[in-house]
């Protein structure tokens, strides 16, 4: 089962994770929409990341899934620490580079590439990206619906759960006279995807390459706490100025269902003192005065109007 400190799976751990054992198929934790852009974003890096050794020299390797790369640009293995340079381009076809360092990758060894090696994964649509410096192949994000999550089997349909409902009672760990309610509710989401670049080919190809990575990391966002993962529609292709009138989109639609989740802190009831006493006297007026009306008396069960 995956652990919330550790890194998440890559996408090419899926014999592992589709093992016999029901364990390896259970998901360990909520994902919340947050989660979910937060898990797109480091799966991206581990894609971008990697790498396939060659039979032409142990410094030479591939970068299949890589999108920008150049001669003098660094490559950092996570793995060992160690930090590359990109000596030569090789097979630019085939993402072939040779690399330069101290000690030679490992298989099993984790690349990333420098940050303006790959592709910007941000929220739409940022000022920051829109002035007209240096490009690169960006893809942008945005919630297009959300709703209360459907209790059917279709995305939006039907009834559904409109409130957080109760989803366990545990003893709050840290103070034993409370306990913890934890409420949850689920939520159908629709996002939309922007692959912007400075062609159109650039963009079908951009847009090609993002659908290829969901697919393929999926099962790591499952596991990882998203419900379900479905591909909804890619809309028609056409040129729009809504960001930069100097660049392309391809727009993609994908369903996520994720579950919100709240924890209520609550005091245990320990104890009710409930003292009752029980009389035969009937109140009798004093010559002090005369009651006031209204006055009850009660007595062994019995109430007296005075």
């Amino acid at each position: 089962m995956a652990e919330p400190s550790k890194r998440l799976e890559s996408y090419d751990e899926r014999p592992f994770y589709w093992s016999s054992s029901d364990s390896m198929r259970t998901a360990d934790r909520n994902a919340s929409l947050d989660d979910v852009t937060t898990y797109i974003y480091q799966s991206l890096v581990d894609y971008q990341g990697k790498w396939e050794k060659t039979a032409i020299s142990e410094w030479t390797v591939t970068l299949p899934y890589a999108r920008d790369w150049r001669a003098g640009n660094l490559i950092k293995n996570t793995t060992t620490g160690e930090v590359y340079t990109i000596d030569s381009v090789v097979d630019e076809l085939k993402h072939t580079v040779r690399l330069s360092g101290n000690v030679t990758p490992q298989l099993g060894d984790r690349f990333e590439l420098a940050d303006e090696n790959m592709v910007n994964f941000v929220s739409a649509y940022p000022q920051v990206y829109a002035e007209p410096e240096t490009w690169k192949d960006t893809i942008t994000f945005k919630v297009d619906r959300r709703e209360p999550g459907t209790i059917q089997s279709h995305p939006f349909d039907g009834r559904k759960e409109i409130k957080p409902r109760v989803r366990q009672i545990i003893v709050d760990p840290d103070y034993p006279d409370f306990h913890v309610q934890i409420l949850g509710q689920w939520f159908d989401n629709l996002l939309k995807f922007d692959c912007w670049s400075v062609t159109n080919r650039g963009a079908d190809n951009l847009i090609s390459w993002f659908e290829d990575f969901l697919f393929k990391y999926t099962w790591v966002w499952k596991k990882n706490g998203v419900q379900e993962i479905l591909y909804m529609n890619r809309s028609m292709d056409e040129e729009v100025i809504k960001w930069r009138d100097d660049i392309v989109n391809r727009t993609l639609y994908y369903y996520f269902r994720t579950e919100k989740i709240i924890l209520l802190r609550e005091h245990d009831f320990t104890q009710f003192d409930i003292i009752a006493s029980l009389g035969s006297s009937i109140y009798d007026p004093t010559p002090s005065g005369i009651q006031a009306s209204g006055v009850t008396v009660i007595n062994d069960g019995e109430t007296l109007g005075i």
